[in-house]
């Protein structure tokens, strides 16, 4: 959901940074303000909704080792995703499929004193019932974001031996199919349940842009890049703005590195940015790029904080601005390599493509192109499109061949750490301290499954709160049979405090 966005957003910022909002006065943001009252609304909404969901969950509900059947889930405020089933490339009957999935709950955390999250074995006995060999394509999806990747990706193995697999990510949604290619919106709202994800797969729609090419961004732009900056020491907040007239029907702009803009009559624009200080830490690329016709004259006007006004001018502030034209692909690549090499993750480079990375920004840009002929008075920072792209909820796609002998059978497992779905801590809700897990047990997948069982382990530091499973630790039951008729099963367990090992 949203707030979780900005949860996980105000809890990076830099404590330099807020001493700055502290003393400084803002920009006049023309249209920002009302992003940021709307992203606040939509938080008090959704809590609000969430606490309603909560209610409807919780009301005579009681707690038990076992947790008896229950016929719906919880609504998390942060929701992992299920577990997805593996599926073929292409539809082959002569292939069948048994699954187990294992849901094993160890101590971690410090000391091994907690449990918080799921090692997941998602098993498959794939037997091959034709009289011939068989090379068969399969594909494991599962959710995730980009900068969860490193922890959240599955190891895909075959009868015991790890296998390599290629990574493919899950796209945007056009949200109305209706729209012409040059004109339409895109879907950028979070998934926040099964049923979301089942909207998004049904189809099989998704899974098929996932293998389609990135778009190529080969519009020429121009680029005015601002190096070489100079200000006084004792102005810690000094800012410099770049003033400019354009025709928003005919100009298009994207900013990097700027930290306010300023729209204004007539198509008035200024963006402004506080001066590095040369900390290596501080934000140094600075780009403002112009799509259609260029900008004329401009002036660039130093202030002693970042409030540009009359009688906050500020002499010694200059930077060189450097003008080129070059393709729109091109400079988001340059973009994405500073923000993550050099901005967010110098000191712990990411483990993603980058050409992946590169990829998903330049469809973001291409989508956000297209509404801005609809919108011409709004702006973006590329940063926001970049960290979007970044904390976005998808599906990711892992591919991998295998052989099957005629008449025989092999085991394929994906081995993953499952982040539990949760209420934040500060919430106060009834779900407080419980950890949902989910799977499906047929969306997305062309697979025919004979049997489907499901089991635990290491849960004497858990209770089971809601399940739709059967487990029953006080029975002894820790593996069941599923019915894959039923599309989705769900266990929430709470665990037990106070560890000691």
């Amino acid at each position: 959901m949203k707030e979780k966005k900005i949860f996980d957003a105000l809890s990076e910022i830099s404590e330099k940074y807020i001493e700055e909002a502290r003393t400084t006065k803002l920009h006049k943001q023309a249209r920002q303000w009302k992003k940021w009252v709307a992203i606040a609304a939509s938080v008090l909404i959704v809590i609000g909704v969430s606490g309603i969901f909560a209610y409807r969950n919780h009301f005579n509900m009681g707690s038990s080792s076992g947790g008896g059947g229950h016929d719906e889930s919880s609504t998390f405020m942060s929701y992992a995703g299920p577990v997805f089933p593996l599926t073929l490339s292409e539809a082959d009957d002569t292939i069948t499929a048994s699954r187990n999935i294992l849901y094993d709950f160890p101590l971690t955390g410090k000391e091994n004193k907690r449990v918080w999250g799921a090692f997941v074995t998602d098993s498959y006995n794939l037997s091959n019932t034709s009289n011939e060999e068989k090379r068969i394509k399969f594909i494991y999806p599962f959710a995730g974001r980009f900068n969860e990747l490193t922890n959240s990706m599955p190891k895909i193995s075959v009868n015991g031996q790890e296998v390599s697999a290629d990574l493919y990510a899950g796209r945007y949604v056009k949200q109305n199919a209706e729209v012409s290619e040059s004109n339409f919106s895109v879907n950028r709202q979070n998934l926040n349940s099964w049923e979301d994800y089942k909207l998004l797969l049904e189809d099989g729609q998704y899974q098929n842009n996932a293998f389609t090419p990135y778009p190529v961004l080969s519009q020429q732009v121009t680029v005015y890049t601002f190096t070489d900056f100079e200000a006084p020491e004792e102005y810690q907040a000094a800012t410099q703005a770049i003033s400019f007239t354009i025709d928003p029907e005919k100009t298009m702009l994207l900013q990097y590195g700027f930290n306010g803009g300023e729209f204004g009559e007539n198509g008035f624009r200024r963006y402004s940015y506080f001066v590095p200080n040369y900390v290596e830490t501080d934000r140094k690329l600075k780009m403002l790029i112009v799509i259609g016709e260029d900008i004329k004259d401009y002036t660039l006007q130093g202030y002693k904080t970042g409030a540009c006004e009359k009688g906050n001018e500020l002499e010694g502030v200059s930077c060189t601005v450097i003008r080129t034209e070059r393709i729109l692909s091109d400079v988001i690549a340059e973009l994405a390599r500073d923000f993550f090499l050099v901005r967010m993750y110098d000191a712990n480079p990411i483990s993603v493509p980058m050409d992946m990375l590169v990829g998903a920004i330049s469809e973001l840009v291409q989508y956000f192109l297209a509404d801005y002929e609809l919108y011409p008075f709004t702006t973006e920072m590329l940063e926001d499109l970049i960290l979007e792209v970044y904390s976005q909820d998808r599906v990711f796609y892992l591919t991998f061949e295998i052989e099957i002998p005629a008449g025989e059978s092999v085991i394929v497992t994906a081995d993953m750490r499952k982040k539990p779905s949760y209420d934040f801590t500060c919430s106060d809700t009834k779900n407080k301290g419980i950890q949902g897990y989910d799977m499906v047990t047929r969306l997305g997948s062309n697979l025919f499954f004979s049997e489907m069982t499901a089991e635990i382990a290491n849960t004497d530091f858990i209770e089971i709160v809601r399940q739709n499973f059967g487990f029953d630790k006080s029975k002894g039951i820790t593996k069941v049979k599923l019915d894959p008729t039923v599309e989705h099963y769900f266990l929430e367990i709470r665990a037990v405090e106070n560890v000691t090992k």
